[in-house]
């Protein structure tokens, strides 16, 4: 059995396409996570590690558009296991 959250008939295109935005939102703060530990003066950015970034800001956002609901609920149970920063 299917719950209603998971089931694709009941997601509209906006809902999709807003899944999508919150994941390439996650993705990007993925990708800038190193840039708190790294002066941006020490990386060398070459165009892989660029092509990198963007196919794992694009993975994100098709993987929350699969999943919807459910990639939220992993997001947040994510979001919660990182400690504060003080």
């Amino acid at each position: 059995m299917i719950s209603k959250d998971n089931s694709p008939k009941d997601r509209s295109s906006t809902d999709i396409i807003k899944q999508f935005l919150i994941g390439i939102a996650f993705g990007l703060v993925l990708a800038l996570i190193p840039l708190q530990y790294i002066s941006l003066s020490v990386i060398d950015l070459k165009l892989l590690h660029i092509i990198v970034l963007a196919a794992l800001v694009l993975f994100c956002g098709v993987i929350a558009a699969i999943f919807g609901n459910k990639f939220s609920g992993w997001l947040m149970t994510f979001l919660d296991s990182i400690p504060p920063l003080s």
